[in-house]
């Protein structure tokens, strides 16, 4: 592909194929059961009219591919600084992105796209909560250059701090400017030479054997989450097969009557047990396979993907959050997960799931790692300042709302249903294990402040570090329910353009003094916030 896009172009060629096994791929997803339920329930004879009707279908695809391969053109406007994409086949759109409303630009290949020997290159705004737009297959010389070409302003901004900051620093050590500027220029010289692509200098590499660490160790709460979703998914299933069948009774419905023995419920969880740190594993190895960040200019280039690649651009002063967290088997083993939250569109206001996907996470680094890695951030190591400790209160609200309540509930449905009261002694262990992790919560709810950095510390298993300057903050908000007053009690809510720090039943004076602070650094400083 040329690499001259002043002129509307078209993705690659094999776009045709990309485009068509993207579409396939949604559609049997959607019709993957009321497929399976026709094959089931047509009679040999209707076994043709099926065929054909895929048939059809999968020609009509094919066109409707190739016409949206036809229609999406890009170009760059140079002496506007705009990206211009234009894409429909009945209805036509025209997509302009401003050069410096871009946030990040990666490149991404899925299996298929590796397979075809092209890349996707997804372009983010910091005004969208999903990718601004995506060009599905350009090969990696053209990917490489336009996404240099559409980062030109940012990458300019990047050079500029960076001049600034070996200013700063050669004035600040006057006896060793010229050897200090000697380096400077190498340094500058060095970076000059390096494309956009795969270069610069590692930082941090994951091997197979970390990666092995951190699947055994973290994302438990996913995997149980997906592990139940499945079973879910697969007793629908069987109570639709059965009606597809026409079976006599469910044999998940049977097994549930019939009742499960101890040694069959341990058999049966520890079987859990196994799937789900084997999705652990699983997901692991595919999403952070051969996992490695290296230095480019003022920026980190992050690379992983087993059958999907995927290589992000990180830029450090547009973090809006940053957060580390640890529980105790990874802090034995020395492993800590890292997390950069960007700008993405309305999570100063709420928070969204969706916007989970679009966090940079870093598995398995060791402590030392994470510091070189911040401090590559924040251009120092950032320190805890003064804690604030939440009022006692805060214990015993959760206590009421997660233990009594819940106890009460259950006791009144034993009382309404006796069948249930030989199982009235669960609530004892229920409140000793529930309270125990009520406790931890508290003890690690800490907000620590220093003159440059707000750290707010929480969890109970995964102990988590989330970092944030003030000069970032859009809004505070201060809450103080009527019954609170007299013991000067209030709740803290730091909005971000990446989302929310959250600090519950602190001392309201002390809260008001450090608001008043930040306000005053928010109005009185030069800093942007991305």
């Amino acid at each position: 592909m040329a690499t001259n896009f002043s002129a509307p172009k078209r993705q690659s060629p094999v776009g045709v194929i990309i485009i068509f096994a993207n579409q396939l791929q949604q559609s049997i997803r959607v019709l993957i059961f009321p497929i399976i339920l026709l094959l089931v329930r047509t009679k040999s004879s209707g076994t043709g009219y099926l065929i054909a009707g895929f048939l059809a279908y999968l020609i009509i695809l094919a066109i409707h591919s190739y016409f949206s391969y036809l229609k999406f053109t890009f170009f760059l406007d140079e002496e506007r600084q705009e990206f211009i994409i234009q894409k429909g086949i009945f209805n036509r759109e025209n997509l302009i992105i401003r050069l410096d409303k871009i946030q990040q630009v990666n490149l991404n290949q899925s299996l298929i796209q590796r397979i075809a020997g092209v890349y996707s290159l997804d372009i983010d705004t910091a005004g969208s909560d999903k990718k601004e737009a995506s060009i599905k297959a350009i090969d990696h010389g053209a990917a490489t250059i336009l996404r240099e070409k559409l980062l030109s302003r940012t990458f300019a901004a990047a050079a500029n701090e960076s001049t600034d900051a070996n200013n700063l620093r050669y004035s600040a050590a006057p006896g060793n400017n010229s050897q200090i500027a000697a380096e400077g220029d190498k340094q500058q010289q060095s970076n000059q030479g390096n494309d956009i692509g795969y270069s610069g200098f590692p930082i941090l590499k994951l091997s197979n054997s970390t990666l092995f660490k951190v699947g055994l160790t973290s994302n438990y709460g996913a995997s149980i989450a997906l592990l139940g979703g499945f079973i879910y998914a697969i007793m629908e299933a069987t109570k639709n097969y059965t009606e597809a069948f026409e079976l006599e009774q469910n044999p998940i419905s049977q097994l549930t009557t019939q009742g499960l023995g101890l040694i069959s419920l341990c058999i049966l969880l520890i079987f859990a047990l196994l799937i789900v740190l084997g999705t652990n594993l699983i997901r692991t190895f595919l999403k952070y396979y051969n996992f490695e960040i290296r230095k480019e200019k003022t920026f980190l280039s992050i690379h992983s993907g087993l059958f999907e690649k995927k290589h992000i651009l990180l830029k450090p002063a547009r973090v809006q959050i940053s957060s580390y967290s640890q529980n105790y088997f990874q802090k034995k083993l020395n492993l800590i997960n890292l997390k950069f939250k960007q700008a993405a569109f309305n999570t100063a206001e709420e928070e969204n799931k969706d916007h989970k996907k679009h966090d940079i996470e870093i598995p398995g680094c060791d402590e030392k790692e994470r510091n070189e890695i911040l401090k590559m951030i924040y251009n120092c190591l950032p320190i805890n300042g003064s804690a604030f400790v939440p009022n006692y209160r805060f214990l015993f609200l959760t206590v009421m709302l997660r233990i009594v309540l819940p106890s009460l509930v259950f006791i009144g449905i034993t009382a309404l249903r006796p069948v249930l009261q030989p199982y009235l002694w669960l609530i004892i262990p229920y409140t000793i294990f529930a309270g125990i992790l009520l406790y931890f919560e508290y003890v690690h709810h800490r907000l620590y402040v220093s003159e440059d950095f707000i750290i707010k510390k929480s969890g109970i298993w995964d102990i988590e570090y989330q970092t944030m300057e003030p000069h970032k903050i859009q809004k505070m908000t201060t809450k103080q329910y009527f019954w609170h007053k007299k013991a000067d009690i209030g709740h803290l809510i730091l909005h971000t353009a990446a989302g929310t720090l959250h600090f519950k039943y602190g001392k309201y004076t002390d809260i008001h003094q450090i608001v008043n602070y930040w306000l005053y650094k928010v109005e009185s400083g030069k800093k942007d916030w991305m």
